[in-house]
């Protein structure tokens, strides 16, 4: 079985992390610009900041995703609000930004709580009938794991290798993970919450109704940032199986998918 390369994944998080960061104060523009334009900006803003909390949380920093989360909800505030957007209510997204770009020595692979743990892991328990179980059952899935984030992506797709999932397929959207169930039936659909244009609950409603190639029986699980009680009961009545909160671990990650596959096995 292939061992999972987390440093490899969070060094590319870092890399990118001076462009992901000069791209929000591009998007943020001009404070002076019509109200409209504004609104337009804070919600880019919002999505891109929302995108980097979980990104953060799962490559090993949560200051920075603590960080994130805040200025997300900043961002919110001003996009829910019903006065004007002056330069004075935008102070509070620029201290964020401040305090963001502060963290940005700390971005650093050995300062990953995720790399860290796969180089300095607690000692485990020897394998045993139910370890020999769970790996029988996770080798017999096929996994379709859905995210607009190419770090978490990478990272999922060198766990979901490392426990011994057969078959695992990638998506950037929702909109590519119908396209991608046309040719390949998964038997366990895990899905990020917050996409555009089909976020995570559009695209499990589509499984559950019917509108897709894969059974709407097909577990979904949901991988999210969102840890509100009343958002995740949401997602559960409308027919989802597990909710995995970022950040996740490899061991979280085997517990989720063995249970699904276990529930789910043939009688």
């Amino acid at each position: 079985m292939p061992s999972a390369n987390p440093r490899r994944v969070v060094e590319k998080f870092c890399s990118r992390f001076p462009d992901q960061l000069a791209n929000l104060t591009r998007i943020v523009g001009d404070d002076k610009a019509s109200q409209f334009e504004l609104k337009r900006n804070l919600k880019a803003l919002r999505d891109e900041s929302h995108r980097l909390k979980g990104a953060s949380y799962c490559m090993g920093f949560p200051i920075l995703g603590a960080q994130f989360f805040r200025l997300e909800q900043d961002v919110e505030d001003l996009i829910q609000t019903q006065e004007d957007i002056t330069p004075k209510r935008m102070e509070r997204v620029y201290i964020d930004l401040s305090k963001i770009a502060k963290l940005r020595s700390h971005v650093d692979p050995d300062q990953s709580k995720l790399v860290q743990s796969y180089e300095n892991p607690a000692p485990t328990a020897p394998g045993d009938d139910e370890a020999a179980d769970i790996r029988k059952l996770l080798k017999a899935q096929r996994i379709l794991f859905v995210e607009d984030d190419i770090s978490v992506r990478n990272l999922v797709r060198e766990l979901l290798t490392e426990i011994g999932v057969s078959e695992v397929r990638m998506a950037s959207s929702g909109q590519e993970a119908l396209d991608l169930m046309r040719t390949f039936t998964p038997t366990i659909l895990i899905s990020d919450w917050y996409m555009k244009p089909i976020d995570g609950l559009s695209l499990l409603r589509q499984v559950r109704s019917g509108q897709t190639r894969m059974s709407s029986q097909t577990p979904v699980i949901f991988l999210t940032s969102e840890n509100n009680a009343d958002k995740i009961h949401k997602v559960i009545r409308n027919g989802v199986d597990h909710v995995l909160i970022k950040p996740f671990n490899r061991a979280v990650v085997t517990r989720a998918i063995s249970r699904i596959a276990q529930q789910h096995r043939p009688h």
